[in-house]
Parts: structure tokens; C-alpha cells; sequence
């Protein structure tokens, strides 16, 4: 039996290797990659931006389908929404027809803006025998709308029949239907250009210089009625060539109508494209005499291709001399590959799956002749190419892209599902830029660094082992981090020491802050804290008066601590000072001598005190005194006991962060001592005993026992000299993080802790570093070449300069609230001590902002809607406490946190884009 003239039978002809074969049935257990013909039909038809689009059916076809491609619409949503009629058992038993009238007379009087419908017939309804065509014939007599029938169920072929019945359908029941309102002097359609993306508007304003006018597009950005008026044109141009060629010939079979088989990616294409469209027109509208059009496109071309050349050479210079794999669907290799070229990528191998034999030898003519030809386009298939060929990216089309990223290989989505725009020069543009993100990012070189159970880890462990050492040894006075000159600060982004002090303090179970200065600072610090965490602050204060500032608080002091010890019984007493009593000279450590000679009662309750003055630092150099202090206080020498480690988390951890750092170090067969441990203290918990004391820290008696241990792992540079410290007084080895946020910086953590406890990093932990390398390679693409800009403490700002710069992102500007060592080496050109008032000239332009809730104000100003809530206080959002960044698994937390606001921000094309 004859095929339909639909099947382009000569295209089976050929058996040469790697050869497209447009009527090859998919094998069994292959046929995924090739999709159905019912996939086909809604290729074509469902970018018809003013259609209702109703698919008959169970929920599989619809359900796991609608709104999944890039086609993008300068008007109408409707063809975004999906419709079904559902079948159910009992519709399927008794047949679905009746429930299909009845949905398209429901839709057609609910969506009253549609301009037309699509009934969509499916395996099922199929083989139940449902006459879709009879049921929009009935339906007609009580809608105003066409309504048109496709009837492409699965199973009778692949994507590309239903390409072409689709096209078959257009052209008998819309095509030829209508006039249209204005015809230019240049008319043409499109076919086969679906806007992905936005490639369409990358084209018309081509096409708009030159006069040329777009009749009709099949069907990227199409509304019905300009289907129906298509016989009009002057000219056709096929796009992708595969799946409307058939709609192409019988155009020009009816109405006469030429038609030119054009691509618009790459600079080379682009210029054959309109200089044979315009020997078309001029033949077509001018005779052979006058070459108006052909003048008008050399015009164009010699002023594009120049500012085209300029614009790409920055990244072709990145891009010169990488290889690459190349496999695509229906857009046209051959023009890939040119474009490619031109930007100086080798291509190693290419192949296509639903191009046309022509396309087919064109791509090969233009390849290395080394060059391979993809013949198994299976997944094991495209796997070996990869594996043999090891390219520096890949390019082809959506159902490749996590096979390609799994191999940890750079990967560029040309398909449907991709998010930019790549035809036309403003495409090609685009194109040369987004392979240049993902290519040059620099999660590639990370992710194929070997494993730190793979190698020797000693560099890693030596680092850890050095870092207070050399980070105390660097010259802050020779720093090129510029300080303040402004008279006054403007929306502070500090806060005070002795706020630091107290978080510190408040990681010590049944212990009592008392604040050394009038009774307001302490209040402004529990508001704070409070606001913060939603926790009640154990701090009291000294209540300094008028007659106490005068004549000194030495008085105030003692009673302070004498009060607190006998009325709450705390197990230990932090306390601090304030901006008052520091500039009044109170002697602290006196008052407190004089405090036990005079109450030897109370000396089984230690004192800890930590100078904080407010002019002297921030939150994070409050905290960092703190602990200096208890640490200097408390620990007490004796024999090592095997196993032990201390841990000192620095200001920038949340009680999530701390407890994960605890869980990773027992999982090495450690034990752990946490100094100061907020981890059960602030992260929000409500015991049987409510407390005026703090709670859930860590006791006094492990502290002293903290003394013993056989290391200190200390996470924040502004605690090196608290761990320097207790190794001079008590031998405890000390090793340093900057950050744990990060891969690179957990493979440090993993490296030191194994070295400690003799143990291989546990197979939990290399799971989640596998999670991570996944979140980092699905995750990139949201995070190249962003513009952040991040105000936060000094050790937090590092941390997350870091992690940002190391995603891809430029880091525009980085405010530390005080200048400290360690920021000389941040990657960004912009490093300064600053308040939020300059964060509002500093991030102008950012796509990102990283700083607290009071960070809002900046972002709200310059119109920034991603503002990544983090430091201290965010009291807009609930839950900061229980954020946890580090470790493999805080980390991924982060990269889908960042990728998520980029992606909630995005413009429509990268919304839309389901990749």
C-alpha cells in the first residue's frame, strides 16, 4: 500500500552511517528519544498563542506536557494553559465522545477570547474508536469559533509524522480561509519557526528594515487568524526543514508559491538566508530588472556583520580552540556547525535525529573530515561519543542536557527547552555568550579536581594546619579595603560588639549575660537577638546612672554579678562591656577581683569578660573577644583524651550550620566539644522548664573538659587568634576554615578530620558530594556572569564572596562592616568598609543582593527582587535560624536557595524555559 506523500518516502533511500531516516520505526527499547506523532502535532500547532489547545485523552498526554516548551508570545497566554477531557475507566469502557462535545461547548463559553481550537485525539481515544472528527462537527453548530481536529494518536509514528499530518491539517482546514487586512509589497511566511525563546523577534527586525513583511509564522507567536490569510504571501521560508516541508511544497503546488529552505543561526547563514530571499522577492515583486531588495540587504548585511564581528570577538577569543560534540533534533546542524566555526570551536563529532538527508550531507561537507559521525543516537550511544571524544562542552538538544552534565561535561541546550534566543545577529550574539558562561564557568574545573578520598590530602591538611599563622602574619595596615570618609553613617549595617558578645555567651547552658553600661544598650541587643532568632535573650545589665558614669561603676558591677548569681543562679556569668564604661576606664578585671575577695561564697560560679567596647569593631570582633575570653578562662590542661575535638563556630553559623558541623565531625567516630554551641540553645525550641538563663549550650564543665582535646577546628578567620591562643596555653593543635560553604571547602574539612581520626570520609558524605556536583551543574546556568553585591561581617562576606564568584557570578561589590585581614584576596575588584547607604550606589545594576533585613531598603530603592536574606538580624523572614550552608549538603541547600531567587527574578524567556 502507498504511503501518503506526507512520509517523503526518498528520504529512507539512503543507508549510509549516521544518516537520518525519516520513515525508520523507532526500535523497542529505544524509542523514547524519538517522541510521537501526537508530540509531533503539538510541535506545530500549539504555539498558536490564541488557540484553545484541548487534548482528548487520559492525563498522561496532556498532563505530563502542557506549558513545557519555550514558545513565546508577544500577546495571548491562552496556549499556555493545558486542557484535557481527562478520560476516566469509565469513559474509556463506554466511550469519551459525549464528554468531548461537552468540553469544547463548556471551554469555548469560558475562554471567550480564544480565537480558535485544537481537538487532539490520542492512543486511547483512539482505539476506543472515538470520532473526534464528528464530535467538532457537531460542536460547530453551537460555537463561533473553528474548531479544528487533529487526529494524531501516538502510535502511528514519531515526532516527524506528526510534524507533517499537522501541516496537512493547516493546509486543508486554515489555510485559504481568510484575507488578510493589509498586504505589503513583500509578504512571506515563516514555516517551522516556533519563536523558542524569542528566536522569531531576533529575526523580524531583519526582515522590518528590509520592508519585508511576515505575512504569516507557522506557528512561533501566530494567532489564528493570521494562519488562515498564509495563500497571500509572495514567498515561503522553511526553517526547520524537517517538519513542514510538506506543507511547503503544497503551497506551491496550489498557490504558486516558492519556497527557500533558510537558517538564521550564525553570521554565515544569516547573510546566504537574506540574500536568497531577496533574489526571490526581487524576482517575485520587481522583475529581473531592478534589484531593490538585493541593495537593500547588502546595505544591512555591511553594516551588521561589522558591529556583529566586534561584539563577538571578546568571546571568541575565550572560546577559540575548544571542542565540541554537536547533536540536535530538528534545528539545522549544518548551520550549527557553522556557527560554531565562526566562533572557533572544532567540532569532534556531530549527528542529527530528525534532519533531513540534505541537511545531512551539508553538515558533513562542512565537518573535519577526522570529524565523527554520530550513527547510535541511543543514550548508551551519545554516552560512548562522550566518553571517547571527552569534549569541552556539548550542544544539542533538552533530553541530552542532564546526560551530558552527568559526565561533568559543559553543556549548551539548542532545543526547545533552551531560555535565550540564538537566531539573527542579536542571536548569535547571545549564542557566543551563553556558550562562553557555561564553558568558561568555573564549577568545571572544581568538579573534575579529583575527589578528596582520591588523593593525598596532606596539602589540605597542612592549609587547615597554617591558616591562623598566616592569616595573623598579613598587614592590615598595608590592605588596599578602603575605609569610611564620610562624616556620618547612613543605615548602619554594623551592629555591636557586645551583641557578638552575647551570642557568644548565649551558647553556654545556664548562663547570664550582664552587660556593663546603661540599661538601654542591653535592651536594643535583646530586641535584636530576639527579632533575629524569636527567642527570649538572657542579658541583664548594670543599670549604669548619672552618679555612676561620674564617679565609676566599679559599685554597679559588683552588685550586678552579686544579684545575678544569687536571684537567677546562673552556672556561669558573661560579662561585657559597653561603649560607656569602656570610655569612662572602669577597670573590669579589678572590680571583679574586688567582687570575690568580698563574696568568696560565689566562687564556684565563674566570670567570664570580654572587652567590647562599641567603638571598637562590630558584631563579629565582639563575638571573636568573647570567645577568646572563655576559651582563656575555662579549658583546663590534662591528659589528652583520644577522639575528643574542640569545635569554634564563628558569629557568621547559624544553630543549624553549628549542629551540622557536629553531626559531620562524630560521623568521623569523633567526639565534639562545641565553644560556644548555639546549636540547641537558638535554634528555636520549646522546653518543659522555661529558663531566665540560657539553655541547651554547652556546660561549664565541658568546657573545661575542652582543655583536653587533641584538636580545635575553628570556622571563621576572626577566631584564629582564640584558637592560636589556647595552642600556646594548652598544646591543642588548631586547624582553620575561612568558610565551609562550598565544595572545595568541605573537601578541606573532610581532608582534616580524616587525617585526626584515622577514618575514610564516611560513604554518606561522598553521597553528598555527588548531590552536590549535581546541584552545581543543573544549578550554573542561573548563576553565570550575575551581578551581586553583598554587604556583610567580614567573615560572612568572604564566605559568601567565594561561593558566589566561584558559581560564576561578578561580584560588583563587597561591603564588609569592618576592615579586617583576609579581604585583600576576595575575588572582586570592589572590596570596601561601608554601610547600607553605600550598598545603594554599590549595587546599581545587580541582579543580587546579598546583606540582612535591613538590606531591604537598597533593594526595594534600586529595584533589586533578589535579596538573599542572611546575617544578622533578618526578622522579615521566618526560619533564618534553621538555614544551614555548609558541609556538601548546606551547600547544595545555598545553590538552590541563590539559583531559585535568580530564577523567581528572571525575565519571561528564562521563566518559561522548563530547562
Amino acid at each position: 500500500m502507498a504511503k501518503p506523500d506526507y512520509y517523503d518516502v526518498e528520504d529512507c533511500s539512503t543507508h549510509e552511517k549516521g544518516a537520518p531516516k525519516f520513515c525508520k520505526k523507532s526500535e523497542p527499547g529505544e524509542g523514547t528519544e524519538r517522541s510521537c506523532a501526537y508530540d509531533g502535532a503539538r510541535v506545530v500547532l500549539m504555539p498558536v498563542t490564541d488557540a484553545i489547545h484541548l487534548v482528548h485523552g487520559p492525563i498522561a498526554c496532556a498532563g505530563n506536557s502542557w506549558d513545557n516548551r519555550g514558545a513565546r508570545s508577544s500577546d495571548s497566554q491562552l496556549y499556555r494553559r493545558g486542557f484535557t477531557t481527562e478520560m476516566l475507566e469509565n469513559d474509556v469502557i463506554f466511550g469519551g465522545e459525549k464528554k468531548l462535545y461537552k468540553a469544547i461547548i463548556d471551554l469555548a463559553g469560558r475562554y471567550p477570547e480564544a480565537k480558535g481550537m485544537f481537538v487532539y485525539a490520542t492512543c486511547v481515544t483512539a482505539m476506543t474508536g472515538d470520532d473526534i472528527e464528528s464530535v467538532c462537527k457537531a460542536a460547530q453548530e453551537k460555537v463561533s469559533i473553528p474548531l479544528v481536529p487533529v487526529n494524531t494518536p501516538g502510535f502511528i509514528g514519531d515526532k516527524n509524522i506528526g510534524n507533517r499530518l499537522a501541516g496537512e491539517i493547516l493546509f486543508k482546514q486554515v489555510i485559504g480561509t481568510a484575507e488578510p487586512p493589509t498586504l505589503g509589497e513583500y509578504p512571506i511566511n515563516l514555516i517551522g519557526e516556533y519563536n523558542i525563546a524569542g528566536d522569531l523577534w531576533g529575526m523580524l527586525p531583519l526582515f522590518d528594515r528590509l520592508g519585508i513583511q511576515i505575512l504569516s509564522c507557522f506557528s512561533g507567536d501566530a494567532k489564528f487568524e493570521e494562519l488562515r490569510y498564509a495563500h497571500r504571501a509572495k514567498l515561503n521560508i522553511i526553517i526547520c526543514s524537517k517538519s513542514l516541508t510538506n506543507l511547503a511544497k503544497k503551497m506551491q503546488k496550489t498557490y504558486g508559491m516558492p519556497y527557500l529552505e533558510e537558517s538564521f543561526y550564525g553570521m554565515t547563514d544569516i547573510a546566504k538566508a537574506l540574500r536568497n530571499i531577496a533574489i526571490a522577492l526581487d524576482d517575485a515583486v520587481n522583475g529581473l530588472e531592478k534589484r531593490v531588495m538585493q541593495d537593500r540587504v547588502e546595505q544591512l548585511l555591511e553594516e551588521e556583520e561589522a558591529k556583529c564581528r566586534e561584539r563577538l570577538a571578546p568571546y571568541r577569543a575565550r572560546l577559540e580552540g575548544k571542542r565540541a560534540v554537536l547533536f540536535t533534533g530538528g534545528v539545522k546542524t549544518w548551520s550549527m556547525v557553522n556557527a560554531l566555526r565562526e566562533l572557533g570551536v572544532e567540532i569532534l563529532a556531530a549527528g542529527t535525529q530528525n534532519s533531513t538527508l540534505e541537511d545531512f550531507y551539508r553538515m558533513k561537507a562542512l565537518m573535519h573530515k577526522d570529524a565523527r559521525i554520530i550513527e547510535d543516537t541511543s543514550t548508551a550511544g551519545l554516552l560512548g561519543v562522550m566518553k571517547e571524544k571527552m569534549p569541552d562542552l556539548i550542544v544539542a538538544g533538552g533530553k541530552t542536557k542532564f546526560l551530558a552534565l552527568k559526565t561533568k561535561t559543559p553543556f549548551l541546550d539548542i532545543n526547545h527547552g533552551r531560555s535565550h534566543p540564538y537566531a539573527g545577529y542579536e542571536g548569535m550574539v547571545t549564542f557566543a555568550k551563553q556558550l562562553d558562561l557555561t564553558v568558561n564557568n568555573p564549577i568545571w574545573t572544581l568538579l573534575n579536581s579529583p575527589e578528596p578520598w582520591e588523593t593525598d590530602a596532606t596539602p589540605l591538611v597542612n592549609a587547615a594546619r597554617s591558616h591562623a599563622a598566616t592569616y595573623l602574619a598579613e598587614d592590615l595596615a598595608a590592605s588596599r579595603v578602603a575605609v569610611p570618609k564620610k562624616a556620618a553613617t547612613v543605615n548602619p549595617q554594623k551592629n555591636s560588639p557586645a551583641l557578638g558578645a552575647t551570642l557568644a555567651y548565649l551558647g553556654i547552658d545556664q548562663m547570664l549575660g550582664l552587660l556593663h553600661g546603661a540599661q538601654g544598650c542591653s535592651t536594643f541587643i535583646r530586641l535584636q537577638l530576639s527579632r533575629h532568632f524569636k527567642e527570649s535573650i538572657a542579658l541583664n545589665a548594670t543599670a549604669m546612672s548619672e552618679d555612676s558614669a561620674i564617679f565609676g561603676g566599679w559599685e554597679n558591677l559588683k552588685k550586678g554579678i552579686g544579684r545575678v548569681i544569687e536571684k537567677f543562679g546562673p552556672k556561669v556569668v558573661g560579662v561585657m562591656t559597653s561603649g560607656l564604661t569602656e570610655t569612662m576606664g572602669d577597670d573590669v578585671r579589678s572590680a571583679i577581683h574586688q567582687f570575690r575577695v568580698e563574696h568568696p561564697e560565689h566562687d564556684q560560679v565563674p566570670v567570664i569578660w570580654a572587652s567590647t567596647p562599641d567603638y571598637c569593631g562590630s558584631l563579629q570582633e565582639g563575638y571573636a573577644n568573647t570567645v577568646e575570653a572563655i576559651l582563656a578562662t575555662l579549658p583546663e590542661a590534662g591528659a589528652p583524651i583520644p577522639g575528643q575535638v574542640n569545635l569554634v563556630p564563628g558569629a557568621q553559623l547559624t544553630p543549624a550550620d553549628v549542629e551540622e558541623l557536629k553531626e559531620l565531625i562524630e560521623s568521623f567516630g569523633l567526639s565534639v566539644l562545641c565553644v560556644p554551641d548555639i546549636a540547641n540553645a537558638l535554634d528555636g525550641h520549646i522546653d518543659a522548664d522555661v529558663s531566665p538563663l540560657s539553655t541547651g549550650g554547652i556546660s561549664v564543665d565541658k568546657i573545661k573538659q575542652a582543655g583536653r582535646s587533641i584538636a580545635t577546628l575553628y570556622v571563621g578567620d576572626s577566631l584564629a587568634k582564640a584558637a592560636s591562643q589556647l595552642e600556646e596555653r594548652l598544646g591543642i593543635p588548631a586547624y582553620g576554615f575561612t568558610s565551609l560553604t562550598g565544595m572545595a571547602e568541605t573537601d578541606s574539612f573532610m581532608a582534616v578530620l580524616s587525617a585526626i581520626s584515622g577514618r575514610a570520609i564516611p560513604e554518606k558524605q561522598q553521597r553528598w558530594r555527588s548531590r552536590l556536583a549535581d546541584a552545581l551543574v543543573d544549578s550554573h546556568y542561573q548563576f553565570g556572569n550575575k551581578k551581586v553585591a553583598i554587604a556583610l561581617e567580614a567573615d560572612h562576606l568572604k564566605g559568601m564572596t567565594r561561593f558566589l564568584a566561584g558559581m560564576g557570578c561578578q561580584v560588583q561589590a563587597a561591603l564588609a562592616a569592618t576592615r579586617t585581614r583576609g579581604l585583600d584576596s576576595l575575588p572582586c575588584n570592589n572590596v570596601f568598609v561601608g554601610d547600607l547607604e553605600d550598598l545603594e550606589t554599590a549595587a546599581v545594576g545587580a541582579d543580587l543582593l546579598v546583606a540582612n533585613s535591613n538590606g531591604r531598603q537598597a533593594a526595594a530603592k534600586l529595584k533589586i527582587g533578589a535579596h538573599l536574606r542572611t546575617g544578622l538580624p533578618v526578622f522579615d523572614r521566618l526560619g533564618a535560624h534553621q538555614k544551614m550552608w555548609v558541609g556538601y549538603r548546606g551547600t547544595l541547600n545555598l545553590v538552590f536557595e541563590v539559583a531559585n531567587l535568580f530564577q523567581a527574578n528572571a525575565k519571561d524567556a528564562q521563566k518559561l524555559a522548563h530547562n
